[in-house]
């Protein structure tokens, strides 16, 4: 654990009272200096950390710490599980990894070059969101693969109700929703034996927003929170929650089942939307103008594969019903 981790953990297990310089820096092995530049590299990652010269210092709020002793003592799945502080991405942290035999877990307190679908950024600060990636090598086909996505936004719905008595809900085909705020981003990535046809590993990144933080002006309006869950949680919890629901939900694949729940879950179906897709819009005859403000459509539901079914609501293609697949694809739903 890095020497600011370490000393956040010793504010935390002393929250209320001060903890001298020189103690802290005794039991770290450094100097009171460094303890000094520490403290405030934490309280610019947004830790609630109070200074007095002669007294020491103090946590004032608690703070979640990630710790693999927790998640090694509560995931209940063989797996290797790696905390990082701080990575650029967890699932690029995931393919450096070559043996998946055994499932790997990877969690970081921060990301610099989060990702998310189409080259998009994840903003991760630190200490407020959960970075996770759990990799593994497949020991199923094609068929349960293409599921793997809607499965990972199904068990994360479940883990946050199961911690935080929360009720996220689901924007096809890989964003969680809390109000009319994305709280989650889920990106899959595979990596396939060209020679035998099979997949070598399936790496499935999440992203979630936990605790209320700054965010840039141009994603105030977009980003939310687990704000005011009827339960405390920590991030140790959800995580372990999540890799729990995940490896059992895949082991005991149960098709039918899953596009069920997906479906309930989802806050799309019924619903009007647009759909913003270069190829699809040139099917319609539209203009570069148009094609900017996305094709208005009806969400309809849900294919046994994964697929979005819609029909068209205008253009020449109006009444016309389409399946989207997980492409270069993106949708958003027309407010009322």
């Amino acid at each position: 654990m890095s020497t600011k981790l370490t000393l956040l953990q010793i504010l935390s297990e002393n929250s209320g009272r001060y903890v001298s310089g020189q103690e802290l820096a005794d039991i770290l092995g450094i100097s009171r200096n460094s303890v000094w530049k520490a403290a405030n590299k934490l309280k610019q990652q947004g830790y609630n950390i109070e200074s007095m010269p002669g007294t020491g210092y103090r946590l004032i709020s608690a703070s979640d710490i990630l710790s693999q002793d927790y998640m090694r003592e509560n995931i209940t799945h063989p797996c290797r599980i790696q905390v990082f502080e701080k990575v650029d991405s967890t699932n690029n942290v995931a393919k450096q990894i070559t043996d998946c035999s055994i499932p790997q877990i990877i969690v970081a307190n921060e990301q610099t070059g989060g990702r998310g679908r189409l080259g998009r950024s994840f903003f991760s600060p630190a200490g407020t969101g959960l970075y996770m990636t759990l990799a593994f090598k497949p020991e199923f086909g094609l068929d349960r693969a293409m599921l793997t996505t809607a499965a990972a936004a199904v068990v994360v719905c479940r883990s946050i109700e199961k911690v935080s008595g929360l009720s996220p809900k689901i924007k096809w085909v890989n964003d969680i929703y809390l109000g009319e705020k994305k709280l989650c981003g889920i990106l899959t990535e595979a990596e396939s034996n060209f020679e035998t046809g099979t997949i070598e590993k399936i790496i499935v990144g999440i992203g979630i927003n936990c605790f209320k933080s700054s965010v840039p002006e141009e994603l105030a309006e977009t980003v939310g929170f687990m704000e005011n869950p009827p339960r405390d949680f920590s991030r140790n919890e959800l995580a372990a929650a999540i890799a729990n629901e995940f490896f059992e939900t895949m082991e005991h694949f149960d098709k039918p089942a899953l596009l069920r729940e997906y479906k309930t879950r989802s806050f799309i179906l019924g619903e009007q939307i647009r759909i913003f897709n270069p190829a699809i819009a040139r099917s319609m005859g539209l203009s570069p103008e148009k094609e900017k403000e996305g094709i208005k459509a009806r969400a309809i539901d849900i294919d046994e594969n994964g697929g979005l079914v819609v029909e068209f609501l205008e253009g020449r293609r109006s009444r016309e019903m389409e399946t989207l697949t997980t492409g270069e694809i993106t949708i958003r739903k027309i407010s009322d």
